[in-house]
């Protein structure tokens, strides 16, 4: 909820009465958290895309079409509602329609009894297929078995059939006569057939026949299938390797094999030592074949990549021309005529509707009778139960972190809460953080909270007289944490130590609004969430030139080696620079003609010339850099070079380094 009350007094003509007009639209588009799903898109909007197509954690993706239209679900473990189905129609737009279930409750840690959580399990690798006017989601949960649900429409409601069988990793696969298997198993792959409405297995007994192992030295996490069938062959899919993995890739004309396997995608396209892992392929209604995976971006999580594929003598290959089993950074989208708008399966929310919107899902299985939309319209309310700690609080709202980086913005009114509550907006992930307000008998204390099954401490505090409150968490681009409040919505302050949180129980972080009360067995009251704003300065692959980039953020290069100096954080460098090498930016904004570039790097000796141009490699020279030798050995600096050339507002500008310095590496580069 957003609201502006203005006084005006008596207006004494029309041109008063615009002007006060005016003045309002200007308070109102300042003033006014606005819709930021645009900027989030990996859509470029000049006919490319920029890897990941989602910025955001949706692992295990699998993606089918049905018309024009794709849909795609993702692991979602033990968040409720669980299983995310999204719909696009270009592959790289894409929204939540629904989910595939809204509870699973068979076990007390799903629903958080006794202090018994189940973060990392329940629900992954899900399979999607539609046959015969049906949806069929299969999926393997951890602890219960296989499960398939079934649906008329996409978006759900579905149907649950439980079997009494577990089938690991599942790939649903219907053949072109109706019957239907799966392919499951870690290492060795097995086949096991269903029943013909997908409802159970077949043969009860059926322990699956094993139809692929696992190639020498490709042993460790071949697990993932995708199961398809074309133009007379089957293909089954699998990753191996783990977090730097690869895609491998199985066929055979019987689907019980024997099949040959060999590696499909080895890349760690533009995040360094990260390989790929589980996806599969899906084609357009034009005919153009394309290949996904995610790739396990740390923090973020796993995130979907999509990539081209031709076919040569009935193998898959994947990979820009003449690159075959690489990936791509920036790539044509794929060439459909439906139209689609952009947009991006995260957004922010003003709790303005009576049901919860399809981008939120709880920590664990809810208490229906503690969080509300209609108690008090337009705001999310939970009511505090007892827990001892975030990592133990039910009812917490979760929605995924996006990237690479943004902020997370939350309007809390206090007046509900009662001694011992504390609510909050944070992070859930391998650190909880939560900065939030707890209600003691001398008031309300603004406290942030940090974390984890060990147990919870607070480690900055201050008292805070005042009914609401703003909460601000932001994710930056070196991955950390900060965050803010402010009793305005104007001034924001930081409070707390900078955070470092990561993946965990094979989760991506995760924004969290919460309502919990430290005193066991006292009564609580509870929170009022006004909005959620959700906010990124970033646009796929634009950047303005006249703040830092990293040269790890190019579209394209040649040769060249990313290094990522501390493991599991975004930060990167290039180095192995070699004469000839070159990359480019496609998308380069300048608000003004720049005078200087400043180019941050290590040389241990001269000898390299950067040659800064518009358009193309042999496009208009607007800067000659050449690089000097470190001062400080080992160290990294700043070296700044004139720019001698104007440029447009929007250019493509390609770097392209002359000759060989001695330990070249480069970090960053700012127009000024």
């Amino acid at each position: 909820m957003y609201n502006l009350s203005i006084t005006t007094g008596k207006i004494a003509d029309g041109f008063s009465a615009l002007l006060m007009l005016c003045c309002i639209l200007m308070v109102q588009s300042c003033t006014v958290p606005v819709q930021t799903t645009a900027s989030l898109s990996s859509d470029n909007g000049d006919g490319t895309y920029t890897n990941p197509v989602i910025n955001a954690d949706y692992p295990d993706p699998d993606i089918i079409r049905v018309g024009e239209d794709f849909y795609m679900v993702s692991s979602s473990f033990v968040a409720m509602p669980g299983i995310p189905i999204c719909h696009s129609k270009d592959l790289i737009n894409w929204r939540i329609i629904g989910h595939a279930y809204d509870s699973i409750t068979f076990r007390p840690q799903y629903r958080m009894e006794n202090e018994q959580t189940a973060y990392s399990r329940l629900c992954w690798a899900p399979s999607i297929k539609y046959h015969d006017g049906t949806y069929y989601i299969g999926v393997n949960i951890a602890d219960d078995g296989f499960v398939m649900f079934k649906s008329n429409k996409p978006e759900g409601p579905y149907s649950m059939h439980k079997f009494d069988k577990r089938l690991y990793d599942p790939g649903f696969f219907i053949d072109d006569d109706g019957k239907k298997y799966v392919t499951h198993g870690k290492t060795k792959i097995y086949l096991t057939r269903l029943k013909d409405d997908g409802t159970g297995v077949l043969y009860p007994n059926d322990e699956g026949t094993l139809i692929i192992t696992a190639p020498k030295g490709y042993e460790y996490l071949f697990e993932g299938c995708h199961t398809y069938k074309r133009n007379g062959w089957y293909y089954i899919f699998n990753p191996a390797l783990g977090y730097n993995g690869v895609q491998m890739i199985s066929r055979s004309r019987n689907l019980y094999g024997p099949y040959e396997t060999k590696v499909l995608i080895d890349d760690d396209i533009n995040y360094a030592d990260a390989g790929v892992h589980q996806g599969g392929y899906v084609e357009t209604l034009e005919g153009e074949s394309w290949a996904y995976t995610f790739q396990d971006r740390d923090y973020m999580g796993r995130c979907v990549m999509l990539y081209p594929m031709k076919w040569e003598e009935d193998w898959p290959v994947v990979g820009p021309e003449g690159k075959p089993g690489k990936g791509v950074v920036t790539y044509r989208k794929p060439a459909v005529k439906a139209k689609q708008e952009i947009t991006f399966p995260q957004h922010s929310d003003d709790f303005s509707s009576s049901k919860l919107a399809h981008v939120w899902e709880f920590n664990h299985v809810p208490r229906k009778d503690k969080w509300s939309l209609t108690d008090r319209p337009g705001y999310f309310r939970i009511y505090a139960q007892y827990a001892k700690g975030f990592e133990w609080a039910r009812n917490s709202l979760t929605q995924k972190v996006s990237g690479p980086y943004s902020t997370g913005t939350v309007s809390l009114d206090l007046t509900g809460l009662r001694e011992g509550d504390f609510a909050g907006n944070g992070i859930m992930g391998r650190v909880m953080y939560q900065l939030g307000v707890r209600k003691k008998a001398d008031g309300f204390w603004l406290e942030m909270r940090q974390g984890g099954r060990e147990g919870e401490t607070v480690v900055d505090s201050l008292p805070v007289k005042t009914d609401k409150i703003y909460l601000r968490t932001e994710v930056t681009k070196q991955g950390s944490l900060l965050f803010y409040y402010s009793l305005d919505n104007l001034e924001y302050n930081r409070l707390g130590p900078e955070g470092v949180s990561n993946f965990w129980g094979f989760l991506g972080i995760r924004h969290a609004l919460c309502c919990y009360n430290l005193n066991k067995g006292a009564t609580g009251g509870y929170a009022d969430f006004d909005y959620f704003e959700l906010e990124s300065n970033r646009r796929g692959n634009h950047y303005d030139a006249f703040t830092e980039i990293d040269f790890s953020q190019y579209d394209d290069r040649e040769g060249m080696k990313l290094v990522r100096p501390v493991a599991k954080r975004p930060m990167q460098f290039i180095s192995g620079v070699r004469d000839g090498n070159w990359l480019v930016f496609n998308n380069m904004c300048f608000k003004q003609n720049p005078q200087k570039v400043t180019i941050e790097l290590q040389a241990e000796t001269p000898g390299t010339v950067i040659e800064i141009r518009e358009g193309s490699l042999d496009g208009k020279l607007i800067a000659t850099c050449p690089i000097n030798q470190n001062q400080t050995p080992g160290e990294w600096e700043k070296q700044a070079f004139e720019v001698s050339g104007a440029v447009k507002d929007k250019s493509k500008i390609y770097f392209l380094f002359r000759g060989q310095s001695q330990g070249l590496a480069i970090k960053n580069f700012v127009f000024y």
